[in-house]
């Protein structure tokens, strides 16, 4: 499986996880705490679903770099990632539409779900860490750096 495939996979699963966590979110939001539960839920699960794409998305758009360009991409991706969190966190402070212990619990339950999400794909997609014809052409024994 190509490092493509691969996030191609997990924006595709992400996104039908995503689906289903929203569903329960606000099933379990408005049972908790009626509609700003609802809410509260489906906004806690927007932001790790927004994030997870957007790690996926870098990473299709950079996969054709050196490792180093990669890594400073999403490395750069996890810091706007960050800010707009803060952000988005600071708008919503002192609101009352929603339910802030939902949003929590379902921004954690998110977080850690999508995460283990990616962390299964990529681990599955049984990709080489080194290309063994780097090098070849420069009388190297290959396994390039």
């Amino acid at each position: 499986m190509t490092v493509s495939e691969a996030m191609l996979r997990v924006l595709r699963l992400g996104l039908l996880g995503a689906l289903a966590a929203a569903a329960v979110a606000a099933l379990v939001g408005y049972a908790v705490d009626g509609g700003a539960g609802a809410v509260g839920g489906l906004l806690g699960i927007a932001v790790p679903v927004v994030f997870l794409a957007v790690t996926a998305l870098v990473g299709l758009v950079t996969v054709r770099l050196a490792p180093q360009q990669l890594a400073a991409a999403v490395m750069g991706s996890w810091l706007i990632k960050i800010i707009l969190l803060v952000l988005v966190l600071w708008l919503l402070q002192g609101r009352d539409f929603f339910s802030t212990w939902m949003f929590f619990g379902a921004f954690l339950v998110g977080t850690f779900g999508f995460l283990a999400l990616e962390a299964m794909v990529l681990y599955r997609a049984r990709m080489a860490y080194v290309n063994p014809e780097l090098g070849k052409d420069a009388g190297g024994g290959g396994g390039g750096r």
